[in-house]
C-alpha cells in the first residue's frame, strides 16, 4: 500500500497542473508511470521531475541502444536486480 496517495490523472479532484503533466507523460510514454503519481500531490515538484526525466532520458545525445546500455550498467553497478 502506498504511503502517499497515488493521484489519478483522470480524477475529478486532481489539481489541473498535475493533471496536465500526468497526461503529458501518459501521451509521451503511452502509459502511466506510478513513480509520477505520488509526486503529483505536489504539482510544482511533479513539473520539475517530469522536466528532469525528459532531459535525462530522452533529450540527450545518446542513441537509444547506448542509452539502454547506460541504464543497465548503472543497475548492475548499484545491484538493482529488477
Amino acid at each position: 500500500m502506498a504511503r502517499l496517495p497515488l493521484v489519478d490523472p483522470d480524477g475529478e479532484s486532481t489539481n489541473e497542473s498535475a493533471r496536465r503533466v500526468l497526461n503529458a507523460v501518459r501521451a509521451g510514454a503511452g502509459r502511466d508511470y506510478n513513480v509520477f503519481r505520488p509526486v503529483a500531490n505536489h504539482p510544482a515538484l511533479l513539473e520539475a521531475l517530469a522536466s528532469f526525466s525528459a532531459s535525462a532520458y530522452y533529450l540527450n545525445s545518446l542513441p537509444p541502444t547506448q542509452r539502454e546500455l547506460a541504464y543497465l550498467t548503472a543497475s548492475v553497478v548499484n545491484e538493482c536486480h529488477y
